[in-house]
């Protein structure tokens, strides 16, 4: 028998999935990078404001960066976000292309 055949073939039929899930990894792995990296610069976002900077002067210095800054009753809400490109088949349509990485938190006054 000729095993070289058969082998071409369970090749062929497992290759794209293994290609799916080198790309699915790929965009998890690059959500939460972008996730840290946002938690970083909500760090220094944090610390600007409460040095006095206004949300314009911060929205200069971060100009790829969604930022807001809200005002409530006992504390400040800061959300900063971007947005990633994803790359794996289908994942568009379940989570939307690009998809919106956010990172919030609550800051009390003092």
């Amino acid at each position: 028998m000729n095993k070289k055949g058969q082998a071409l073939v369970e090749f062929v039929l497992i290759l794209p999935i293994f290609i799916f899930l080198v790309f699915v990894i790929y965009d998890f792995g690059m959500i939460f990078s972008v996730k840290n990296s946002l938690e970083d610069s909500c760090s220094d976002i944090i610390m600007m404001y409460k040095n006095g900077k206004t949300l314009e002067q911060i929205r200069g210095m971060y100009p790829d960066l969604d930022i807001s800054i809200s005002d409530e009753t006992d504390y400040h809400k800061v959300d900063v976000g971007d947005k990633i490109k994803l790359i794996t088949p289908g994942f568009n349509r379940i989570f939307g292309n690009p998809y919106h990485v956010s990172v919030g938190r609550y800051v009390p006054y003092e």
